[in-house]
């Protein structure tokens, strides 16, 4: 390749050459700079689906191995796994996105150990699919595929739910399931005759064209015009050639150039963030650090991706280290690639890095330590049944998750977290999730609070943290218990007109102190904020009927509940032209009434006091049907006969009735944000003596 600025070769001999099954002992190896893989199924079938249909592959871009700042020589391997580079080897500059999607076809390459393609053989796609051969798609998350003409997209929970109910796959793990699915176990009422596509790879491969379509067309419901014209779009497609093209070493030996290059190659396809590039040149010049990340990552679940926990581990290693000249701002920022650029400057902050994250060791990284024990503090179960179900670890903000590396460094990073600094913390996690509206802005403020000489962990420096948040308006001001009172007593006292945004939740206005409002509207009303709420509040339910669910693991499958209206939209949003047969008389012929619940209904009725999760399953039964109580889940309604009344189609809704809706709903909503602050330990960290202060 020396001297050559461009060189053409064959897919097959791409995949070789990444495979290392090359007799010269050659190898196309990934260099320690690159992207994420981020194709979806959807990109994968259709790049394949290109190829198949004889469409150029489209040019890549090679190099020859250069020397790192470590004096070594390395590169990562069709598995992802950090390796020597020889002075045969190559390096794949740009095309990993193609090269990773072409490798799933013969199920080699990193995504294999959680994707597989399939192809059906006894039937054509649909017309409107765009698809010249049936591909299907598969996960450890959704081991029995993906829909076929939307390959991204899940099939509805019914038809999983009864594959891993049946007696083949009950009670079996999600590896195992995805490793033993065959064809004939993947959801779909028309598949025909489903095969691994890695199947019909090894034997257009081995040569015999006639053999192979011999072979698969004596498969059970198998077309033969399907498999012979499939064998034969494939063996063109793996001699289809592609044009390489060679980036010049005066770029490769320049890492700034060459970190530019990078960049602006990836405008053309998948952008490149900073982060990206931060841990591309971290890997440059530290390769091993990928391998021990994955091994991290899959050790302690999926609190944070990989990039995120390495920038994290960056930002720690900043404050243990502050070099001479800096600012407060500069060590307590989040690393950016100019910095990461220039870190063997910073030996210091090197040196701690590479202590919560060593390159190299046979015990655990002081980073798996303090993910480990804060995992360990956080999680539910039965000698913690106020901790967060899984659900809710993977919904932790990436600065969040810096706040806690930080948090655990300053403490001692492998003491377990316990009795007061447990609750302390749960508090804390549980408060950022809910009230918290700037998480980057807050997690400098904690940085800030924690370089202070001064500082230790407790209940006591956690106010003062959040005072400063509410003080910067990086959280809503949480009203305390002695303020719940008087909004139940309006909410009591309120009559047939429904309140504005303006008007819900409001006490009397005191000169000088903080408006509680703002922090009850913004639970209420933001529909995502709900959702992360329940998920506390009906945290038993979850975990009783999902205790396989764990968002935190390589899995990519959705939580099995629906976020169900107590009171169906059906009754409240129900179209107004036809509000004569949905409302009483008294209620149509008054328009003061009217207009009223016409313009807040919706306000008031898709508010978290309206909301619960339910089981995709019994939420599909009920329908718009009569509101019917969970048992022991934690749902938190009062008068349960009131919103079975409200709940029934049959009746038309009143004057009262109208009353009833929204002091029922609001009235639940005081009560869920008093559960919060009481059980989660919220009230204990709430500054107290705020209002007096300022």
């Amino acid at each position: 390749m020396v001297g050559e600025s461009v060189k053409v070769w064959s897919i097959r001999q791409l995949v070789d050459l990444h495979l290392n099954h090359t007799r010269g002992g050659e190898r196309l190896l990934l260099p320690p700079i690159q992207r994420s893989v981020v194709w979806t199924n959807a990109q994968i079938i259709n790049y394949w689906d290109s190829l198949l249909r004889g469409y150029p592959a489209g040019m890549m871009m090679i190099h020859q191995p250069e020397v790192n700042d470590a004096g070594k020589r390395q590169g990562r391997d069709s598995e992802g796994r950090t390796t020597t580079v020889g002075d045969a080897d190559m390096m794949l500059f740009d095309g990993q996105q193609r090269i990773t999607a072409v490798l799933l076809g013969c199920n080699e390459g990193p995504t294999r150990r959680a994707h597989k393609l399939w192809v059906d053989l006894g039937k054509r796609p649909k017309e409107n699919s765009d698809l010249k051969f049936q591909l299907r798609m598969s996960s450890i998350g959704q081991p029995f595929g993906y829909r076929a003409d939307a390959p991204n997209e899940r099939f509805e929970f019914s038809n999983r739910h009864d594959k891993w109910c049946s007696p083949k796959w009950n009670g079996r793990q999600p590896d195992d399931v995805f490793k033993n699915v065959a064809g004939q176990d993947l959801i779909d009422a028309d598949a025909s005759c489903v095969v691994p596509f890695a199947s019909v790879w090894s034997e257009v491969v081995s040569g015999n064209i006639a053999k192979a379509i011999e072979t698969f067309s004596s498969y059970d419901k198998a077309a033969y015009q399907i498999v012979a014209d499939f064998v034969k779009a494939l063996y063109d497609a793996l001699e289809a050639k592609v044009l390489l093209q060679h980036v010049p070493p005066e770029i490769v030996k320049n890492l700034g150039e060459y970190i530019r290059f990078f960049r602006r190659v990836g405008q053309g396809g998948t952008q490149l963030s900073d982060d990206e590039l931060s841990y591309s040149i971290i890997k440059h010049r530290y390769p091993k650090i990928h391998d021990r990340m994955a091994e991290i990552v899959r050790g302690t679940g999926h609190l944070a991706d990989e990039i995120d926990l390495v920038l994290a581990s960056l930002r720690v290693a900043k404050t243990l280290a502050p070099w001479k000249g800096s600012s407060e701002g500069e060590i307590i920022s989040r690393p950016n690639p100019p910095f990461v650029s220039q870190l063997e400057h910073f030996e210091g902050v090197r040196q701690k890095f590479l202590e919560l994250v060593p390159e190299e060791d046979d015990n655990l990284a002081l980073l798996q330590h303090i993910l480990l024990c804060v995992r360990a503090a956080l999680s539910y179960g039965s000698d913690h049944p106020v901790g967060l179900p899984s659900i809710l670890l993977g919904c932790l903000p990436r600065e969040l998750v810096d706040v806690l590396i930080r948090f655990a460094m300053r403490r001692g990073p492998i003491m377990p977290w316990e009795g007061d600094d447990r609750e302390t913390l749960r508090a804390l996690v549980l408060y950022w999730l809910l009230f918290v509206q700037d998480s980057g802005k807050a997690a400098r403020f904690a940085f800030e609070h924690s370089m202070r000489d001064d500082w230790t962990f407790g209940v006591e420096s956690i106010r003062n943290l959040i005072e400063h948040f509410e003080k910067e308006r990086v959280a809503e001001f949480l009203p305390g218990l002695d303020l719940l009172p008087q909004l139940r007593k309006q909410i009591e006292d309120g009559n047939v007109f429904l309140r504005s945004w303006e008007e819900r939740f409001t006490v009397p206005d005191t000169s000088g102190k903080p408006k509680p409002n703002g922090a009850l509207r913004r639970l209420s009303n933001n529909r995502s904020l709900s959702k992360l709420a329940l998920m506390w509040l009906q945290r038993d339910y979850i975990m009783e009927y999902f205790p396989n669910f764990d968002p935190t693991s390589e899995r990519d499958d959705a939580l099995p509940i629906d976020l169900d209206h107590i009171i169906p939209n059906s009754r409240f949003g129900f179209h107004w032209s036809s509000r004569s047969t949905s409302l009483e008389s008294e209620v149509t012929s008054d328009p003061t009434v009217s207009d009223n619940f016409y313009d807040w209904r919706g306000l008031v009725g898709h508010s978290l006091g309206n909301f619960r999760w339910l089981a995709m399953s019994d939420n599909r039964a009920r329908r718009d049907n009569d509101y019917k109580p969970l048992p022991h889940t934690g749902e938190l309604v009062l008068d349960p006969e009131k919103w079975i009344d409200l709940s029934r189609k049959a009746s038309k809704w009143t004057k009262e009735h109208i009353s009833d809706f929204q002091k029922l709903i609001d009235l639940r909503t005081l009560y869920i944000y008093e559960e919060i602050l009481v059980r989660s330990g919220i009230e204990k960290i709430r500054p107290t003596a705020i209002a007096e202060n300022r």
